[in-house]
C-alpha cells in the first residue's frame, strides 16, 4: 500500500534513496484560473529535481506547449475535465499525442453548448477513455462543492472504473485528505497526490515518489500502490490568498474572451443545484430523526 506523510519532502535525501517525485496535479496559465508560465515551471522542476503532471482545466494546450520546452524535465500529460454536474475527473496519459486525440475526439465536442462544462457525466468520460491508454483519477474527492465526486455520490460501478484516488491535495484541508485516504484504503484503490497548484509558487508542494524516472515506470509503481506521497497542505492564509488570485485570473481571462457572464451563470447554476440537493437531504434527514424521536417519546408514555 502507498505511504502518505504530511511533511515537507527532503528531496535530496529521497533522491539518494532512489526515489523520484512528481507533482501529479498542476495547472498552467492555459487553465482559466491559473497564472503559472510553463518555462518558469519547467525551470523550477529541473532545478529542484522533480517532475510534474500538467492537468489543465478542459484543455490540452498547456501539455502540447510544454513538450516543446520540457528539456530534461519529466512532464506527464494530463487533463482535468469538468463534467456536467460540476464534478472534476483527472485523466493521465502515457503519450501527449494520444491525449490530444482523446480530447479532440471525445471531450472537446461536448463543450459546444458551454465552454465550462462538458455534456458528459464522470461515468461517460471514463467510458470514453476505455479505448485509450490512460489512467482515470478522482481528484480532491472531499473538497467543498460540486467539484468533488464524493459530495454528489459515487456509484459502485463508477468506483470500480476509477484507477486512482487523489488522497493528498495541497489545496485541501487535512480533514478532507484524510477522508480521501480512508476511501482509497477501503476501496483498495491506488493513491496519488499533487499540489493542485495554479501558480509556480505552489508547484512541488505535494509530490508522489516512485522508483521510476519516466512515465511508464512512474505509472507502474503508482498503480501497484508502491508510491510515497509526501508534502504539506497550504495554510489558511495562503489558501485565502491563492483563492483570490485564482478567481481574479478566472474573471480577468473570461472578461477578455467576453464569456464572464456565462461563467457566473454556469457556476452558479451547478453549485445552486448541488447545495439545494444537500439542503433537501439534510432537511429530510432532520424530519426523519424528529419523527423517530416523537415515536420513541410516545412509546415511553
Amino acid at each position: 500500500m502507498a505511504s502518505v506523510i504530511f511533511k515537507k519532502p527532503p528531496l535530496r535525501k529521497l533522491r539518494k534513496e532512489g526515489l523520484f517525485g512528481v507533482d501529479m496535479h498542476f495547472h498552467t496559465r492555459y487553465s482559466l484560473d491559473a497564472v503559472s508560465r510553463i518555462p518558469v515551471a519547467v525551470k523550477k522542476a529541473q532545478k529542484k529535481g522533480f517532475g510534474f503532471a500538467i492537468t489543465d482545466h478542459n484543455t490540452v494546450d498547456g501539455v502540447m506547449h510544454s513538450y516543446r520546452l520540457r528539456k530534461h524535465t519529466l512532464i506527464i500529460p494530463g487533463i482535468e475535465i469538468t463534467c456536467r454536474n460540476g464534478n472534476h475527473v483527472l485523466a493521465y496519459f502515457y503519450n501527449h499525442n494520444e491525449l490530444e486525440e482523446f480530447f479532440g475526439k471525445e471531450i472537446k465536442p461536448t463543450f459546444r453548448k458551454n465552454p465550462f462544462f462538458s455534456e458528459l457525466s464522470v461515468s461517460q468520460v471514463v467510458d470514453a477513455a476505455k479505448d485509450y491508454n490512460c489512467i482515470m483519477c478522482s481528484p480532491h474527492p472531499y473538497a467543498p462543492g460540486a467539484v468533488s465526486m464524493k459530495n454528489t455520490g459515487v456509484s459502485k460501478s463508477l468506483e470500480k472504473k476509477l484507477n486512482l484516488i487523489e488522497v493528498f491535495n495541497g489545496y485541501n484541508f487535512r480533514s478532507m485528505n484524510m477522508k480521501a485516504l480512508y476511501w482509497a484504503s477501503n476501496a483498495e484503490k491506488a493513491m496519488t497526490g499533487g499540489s493542485d497548484g495554479h501558480s509556480t509558487l505552489e508547484l512541488g508542494r505535494v509530490l508522489t515518489f516512485t522508483q521510476g524516472t519516466d512515465i511508464d515506470s512512474v505509472f507502474k509503481d503508482i498503480l501497484k500502490n508502491r508510491s510515497l506521497i509526501m508534502g504539506r497542505e497550504e495554510n489558511l492564509f495562503m489558501k485565502a490568498a491563492l483563492t483570490v488570485n485564482k478567481e481574479r485570473a478566472y474573471i480577468t481571462k473570461c472578461r477578455k474572451q467576453h464569456i464572464a457572464g456565462k461563467l457566473i451563470r454556469s457556476n452558479f447554476s451547478v453549485e445552486y443545484a448541488y447545495f439545494r440537493k444537500r439542503f433537501s437531504e439534510r432537511k429530510a434527514q432532520k424530519m426523519m430523526l424528529e419523527h423517530q424521536a416523537e415515536r420513541d417519546r410516545l412509546k415511553r408514555q
